[in-house]
């Protein structure tokens, strides 16, 4: 069963993040009374677990931290998306707290269970962006908005296979909640994790005819001169995903475009490459997503199956595009 978006555990979130910066008591009724309760806070020392440290920590928090009304009236909150499956419910949201000193973002990522027919939650964690500099030493790739900017900016000569240019077929792919990942894992295994699903790559789009643009973090571009072979490629990239028995699971998601690309020296011309990474975007973990135009274009597939296409606004691109999702029959 795929998660779906919950409105109720968004209002829920919206309340809890209310009650946790400035109301203890309603916060006692929205947190669960398990002894699993966790919440990670931006401090480095604020890690709590169960009800009863929880409460008496952050009412504490809240006598010493003073707010007044009016900064309580300033507390914003910018973004909420929550999803249900079942008895469960998680929400992320990003919100801005206003003080005489400072205007400070935060990241909130919140897990709920229904308990006796209310959702309460069962694990908190709130963070402060930083940037990747200040962790790693160095600029990392954050969304394919990145990789997209990398490969048409790239100063180095980018090979999109034998032809300069005509009709081809792109294909981006993303491992999701890479950023998390990583966090669990650490530097090293992520590395490990990374070249393996690199190598992977490699090995299907060689096999396939096809040539990798370009690789970045975790995500990467490949070309294909035969839409069905990029398709094919696609597919079987989420099959050995998807059946590879990891130490550390991932998803990932792939988006498929064909169109015309020219190389000019140094430089892709971007709508083709742009429609491809947006398209990459807009599908969900496991979920290979095709173009309307690569979908005509490689017309039956033997043993693949299509679903509905769905109809969805590409950041970016003007007007609203059809997507077609793709897996094995």
């Amino acid at each position: 069963m795929q998660a779906k978006r919950s409105p109720e555990v968004e209002s829920v979130a919206r309340r809890a993040l209310f009650a946790y910066n400035f109301d203890p008591v309603s916060l006692g009724n929205l947190m669960s009374s398990d002894p699993g309760l966790r919440v990670v806070g931006s401090d480095l020392d604020e890690w709590w677990s169960g009800p009863q440290e929880v409460l008496s920590v952050r009412e504490t928090q809240m006598k010493e931290a003073g707010l007044t009304e009016t900064e309580r009236s300033q507390f914003r909150v910018d973004q909420v998306e929550g999803y249900q499956d079942g008895d469960f419910g998680w929400a992320a949201m990003i919100w801005t707290l206003v003080t005489v000193e400072a205007e400070t973002q935060l990241r909130t990522t919140a897990t709920m269970r229904l308990e006796a027919g209310v959702w309460r939650v069962i694990q908190w964690h709130n963070s402060i962006p930083v940037a990747n500099e200040q962790v790693y030493g160095v600029d990392l790739t954050r969304t394919l908005d990145d990789l997209v900017s990398s490969i048409l900016d790239d100063e180095e000569s980018i090979s999109v296979g034998p032809a300069a240019e005509g009709t081809m077929t792109l294909v981006f792919t993303d491992i999701v909640d890479s950023t998390h990942i990583a966090e669990s894992v650490g530097d090293e295994a992520w590395a490990e994790i990374v070249a393996d699903h690199q190598s992977m790559i490699s090995e299907e789009t060689a096999a396939h005819g096809g040539a990798v643009v370009k690789f970045l973090g975790d995500g990467s571009m490949l070309s294909f001169q035969s839409a069905r072979a990029a398709v094919r490629t696609a597919i079987e990239l989420q099959s050995q995903n998807q059946k590879a028995r990891l130490d550390t699971p991932y998803a990932i998601r792939i988006g498929v475009h064909s169109g015309e690309v020219m190389q000019t020296g140094t430089d892709l011309l971007g709508l083709t490459v742009n429609k491809a990474a947006r398209i990459a975007a807009a599908a969900d973990g496991g979920e290979i997503m095709l173009s309307s135009t690569t979908k005509d274009l490689v017309g039956p597939l033997d043993g693949t199956e299509t679903s509905d296409p769905k109809t969805v606004r590409l950041k970016g691109i003007a007007g609203s595009h059809q997507i077609v999702p793709i897996k094995p029959a």
